[in-house]
């Protein structure tokens, strides 16, 4: 019987050149190691923290004054890392290790994709629920082996995921199975756009389009869309239901208004008003 490794447990985070980012990853409350890397960094690390202090012998140098820990204490075992002044060039997986003196070895206990784009080119898309809608992606590497579009807050699932000419379905978000393709499965000239079909406004969120980078066998997400879907405008069967009952009432009460003002106007003049004589009665 074939089996399906569990996915590593992962968090996908949209910023901007300039911002504060915060790579979040809690450990056993004994750990005394820390290392964050990047895939694409090779022997050289992002942060590595021990016995209470910062070691900065293989730090890559473009991480030097601008990273450090959100608590030096670890308490409560937060190990999250903080980066100042990010940069298109910090895009990348980055993943958290804890050391553990058991097993004498490092434990992966997170990957952060985070994704850095300059100031006004994050891309906003609106839509209406029921209409399908396209996510743009573009590649500029036209030998794709791997495309995975992720939505933020979503741990361990993906929205749509192709790998070595294969989707994967195993661990695809319920709510986007049947729903969700490629713009064009051949990705001709590196474009991984993703179509959206019957949308609802659950699908609004973040999206990031991710390659597999066959170097560093790893992801790297390239462009990420923001989504705002919205009610279509209209009254729903209920509201119709509510409309047509309360001009019932309006015209009924209207009616009885206008019946009553015009039985009033018939009395306005005093003569009309005077009782009939005994001889009127009788007559001649």
């Amino acid at each position: 019987m074939k089996q399906h490794l569990q996915p590593e447990y992962h968090k996908i985070i949209p910023a901007e050149s300039g911002q504060k980012v915060t790579l979040t990853c809690r450990a056993p409350n004994n750990s005394k190691r820390v290392k964050w890397s990047r895939a694409d960094l090779r022997d050289k690390y992002v942060l590595l923290y021990q016995d209470g202090h910062l070691n900065p012998d293989n730090q890559h140098p473009s991480f030097k004054s601008r990273l450090t820990l959100q608590d030096r204490q670890m308490k409560n075992g937060d190990v999250s890392l903080i980066l100042k002044d990010a940069n298109t060039a910090d895009s990348g997986t980055y993943m958290c290790r804890v050391f553990m003196e058991e097993t004498r070895s490092w434990k992966l206990l997170i990957n952060n994709y985070l994704i850095v784009v300059p100031p006004g080119q994050k891309m906003n898309i609106k839509a209406e629920s029921g209409q399908n809608v396209t996510l743009p992606c573009q590649s500029s590497n036209i030998n794709i082996t791997g495309v995975k579009w992720m939505r933020s807050r979503m741990e361990g699932e993906y929205v749509l995921s192709y790998q070595n000419g294969n989707f994967e379905r195993d661990n695809q978000d319920r709510s986007f199975k049947n729903r969700v393709d490629f713009l064009d499965i051949q990705m001709t000239d590196g474009n991984m756009s993703m179509i959206v079909n019957d949308l609802t406004p659950a699908d609004s969120g973040t999206y990031m389009c991710g390659v597999f980078m066959e170097e560093t066998r790893s992801w790297k997400y390239i462009s990420y869309v923001r989504l705002s879907v919205t009610d279509r405008s209209g009254p729903t069967g209920g509201s119709v239901a509510v409309i047509i009952g309360v001009s019932a009432v309006v015209l009924v009460v209207g009616f009885l208004i206008y019946k009553r003002k015009r039985r009033s106007n018939t009395h306005d003049d005093p003569e009309d008003e005077q009782p009939l004589s005994p001889q009127e009665l009788v007559g001649d």
